[in-house]
């Protein structure tokens, strides 16, 4: 993930970044945490506030816990974000950025590529609530790749152990075996039968609707773990 260095906790060995495309996100860090461009005189304790980071993370002991952070210049940069508008008359594709409240605007031109699912796309796919993950230029501002992760109606599923459940805002979070990230779904008109899986520390395996704005679990069952 990539953003932006809010807090940096040396006592509690905590990082807390104010993610592009995402809200303030809590990475642990340890000795084996690598720091890039490595450099024998800096530390990862001492990245000023406010600097751009990209953080490798994993799933360690039900935290997010960072494998590497990586901070300099670089030409180039990745984001995940959440379509706002895409302007064909002016090639220019607007996302959700919660660090700026008008969004970050980036070009796509000739030899941006777009991907839908694995399959070529074009730009003219590009529609509002879309979730994408994006490589740009910063210098220029211009988008060489563009994936389409999920559109309004898209099903998903997602499997893995259940971090918590609030059943007053009807939202649980689920640590997905599969990128090793938590993921926040919205629990809808689930059946009682349903409802009594959702525990803290069971392994589900949960169906899922993207309306364009978050993933609606439809159903739920018990994962099997291999002993």
């Amino acid at each position: 993930m990539r953003g932006v260095v809010k807090r940096l906790d040396p006592i509690h060995d905590q990082l807390v970044i104010h993610a592009f495309g995402g809200g303030d996100i809590r990475i642990a860090f340890d000795a084996r945490t690598q720091f890039l461009p490595e450099d024998t005189h800096t530390h990862l304790t001492s990245i000023p506030l406010g600097s751009v980071v990209s953080v490798d993370t994993v799933i360690d002991g039900g935290k997010l816990f960072a494998r590497s952070v990586r901070t300099g210049s670089s030409t180039a940069a990745e984001l995940n974000g959440q379509v706002l508008r895409y302007d064909a008359t002016k090639s220019k594709l607007t996302l959700r950025d919660p660090i700026s409240p008008e969004g970050i605007s980036l070009h796509i031109t000739s030899s941006t590529t777009v991907v839908n699912q694995g399959q070529p796309a074009s730009p003219q796919a590009f529609a509002p609530g879309m979730l994408v993950r994006v490589w740009f230029s910063p210098a220029q501002n211009a988008a060489s790749k563009v994936e389409i992760l999920a559109e309004r109606g898209n099903s998903f599923t997602f499997e893995g152990r259940i971090v918590s459940v609030d059943l007053r805002s009807h939202v649980l979070a689920l640590s997905n075996d599969s990128d090793q990230s938590i993921r926040e779904l919205a629990i809808g008109s689930l059946d009682a039968g349903s409802l009594g899986l959702l525990k803290e520390g069971a392994d589900v395996n949960i169906q899922a609707e993207f309306d364009g704005d978050r993933y609606n679990v439809r159903t739920v069952t018990l994962a099997r773990r291999n002993p």
